[in-house]
């Protein structure tokens, strides 16, 4: 299928040898290319410009990401560790590069202006994000709906491609399949004690937990990982994979729903094939008591 060649694709750039040496990639946004070229096959486009617009949101996604990855920290850092910060930066720029010349060669302008607003706009609610993180004024709703607008943005911008039919139900299907895949994510998280800070387990705990619960979680600081026994034994008190587990299989049956509206069954059987992925990730061996 088209969105397996994506990665391949773009191999000549992910693949670059200074980043493969130095440092690592984000994830490849998988489910959400999948939708999108599910979606650009039944609205006709050709596969050449399949492949070209499913290339570049992955280009932009992954250097947007890159950046993301960045340790921010003013601490004594090793040269292989500040190397790595260096890349990371450098990959980020390089991957938004060959997003800009892959449509110019194109001659796709329009998509060149429609994409750059889009990350501006990403830009614009990662701020927002991170100010409100900061001042800890976020609700572990809020910062759920923060991850999916982030998630999401970036692939608003090809509605207007998709056919008359279709265009309308995209941003629906997107937003249904970016909280599938956040909260997929976050569950995932859970076996990362390095991703607890900066994540939706930290802040529902801020807000459910004891005082000295969240005197616990304002005394971590970025360059350690909390104590793993009082991790777990927080994990487990408050039933985290279980909670996580549930809003995975709402956001399933709901997304399924919306899907099963749809007019082609060949798109709803792709589709459905991809939320299935979703919870297909939950089969994962669990590292806690509370899912044994």
């Amino acid at each position: 299928m088209t969105h397996n060649r994506i990665p391949q694709l773009i191999h000549k750039y992910t693949g670059h040898d200074m980043i493969q040496t130095y440092t690592e990639l984000p994830a490849f946004p998988d489910s959400r290319i999948r939708l999108l070229v599910a979606c650009m096959k039944a609205s006709g486009i050709s596969p050449a410009n399949q492949d070209l617009y499913a290339s570049v949101v992955s280009l932009v996604q992954m250097g947007l990401d890159t950046h993301d990855l960045i340790d921010t920290h003013t601490g004594h850092q090793s040269e292989t560790e500040m190397r790595s910060r260096q890349i990371k930066v450098l990959g980020g720029d390089y991957f938004s590069s060959r997003f800009y010349f892959l449509l110019a060669q194109a001659g796709q302008v329009q998509m060149i202006r429609a994409l750059s607003e889009a990350v501006c706009e990403v830009n614009r609610i990662k701020m927002d994000f991170y100010g409100d993180m900061n001042k800890a004024r976020l609700t572990a709703h809020e910062y759920l709906e923060y991850r999916i607008l982030i998630s999401s943005e970036l692939f608003r911008a090809f509605a207007a491609l998709l056919e008359e039919e279709l265009s309308p139900q995209w941003n629906g299907l997107l937003s249904a399949f970016s909280q599938c895949e956040t909260v997929m994510k976050e569950w995932q998280s859970l076996n990362d004690p390095g991703l607890f800070l900066n994540s939706w387990t930290y802040w529902h705990i801020w807000h459910t937990g004891t005082e000295s619960e969240r005197i616990w979680l304002g005394d971590l600081v970025s360059d350690q990982l909390p104590d793993g026994q009082a991790l777990d034994a927080l994990l487990v008190k408050y039933k985290i994979r279980s909670v996580l587990a549930d809003k995975l299989h709402e956001h399933v049956a709901s997304t399924k729903a919306m899907i099963s509206q749809l007019n082609s069954s060949s798109l709803v059987d792709e589709l459905s094939d991809i939320v299935d992925t979703f919870v297909q990730a939950l089969s994962a061996p669990a590292l806690h008591s509370e899912m044994r």
